[in-house]
């Protein structure tokens, strides 16, 4: 496995924690254009719990949110990146 794929759940986390303080806005704004922000904002938490969840699964291992087990011997290089995981694999 490559080791960048090490860190990728700071990233992660750090998408699921943007979702949620996103929803949190959404929660309390409204606006003219779109009275269904209240609504939106539970899709928008429900999105960041995900995002949460994985990335602290992923923070155990990178591989482990991946319904089949990625395989090195996959990869074009030896290596498994994020090029690889995007165009093969499907996240729990």
């Amino acid at each position: 496995m490559n080791p960048q794929l090490r860190e990728v759940w700071k990233q992660m986390q750090k998408l699921g924690l943007g979702a949620l303080a996103h929803a949190n806005r959404h929660a309390v704004y409204y606006s003219c254009d779109n009275s269904m922000w209240s609504e939106l904002s539970v899709l928008q938490a429900a999105h960041a719990a995900e995002l949460l969840i994985k990335a602290r699964i992923a923070q155990e291992h990178p591989l482990l949110i991946f319904e089949d087990l990625p395989r090195s011997t996959q990869a074009i290089n030896g290596y498994l990146d994020l090029e690889d995981l995007f165009q093969k694999e499907k996240t729990l």
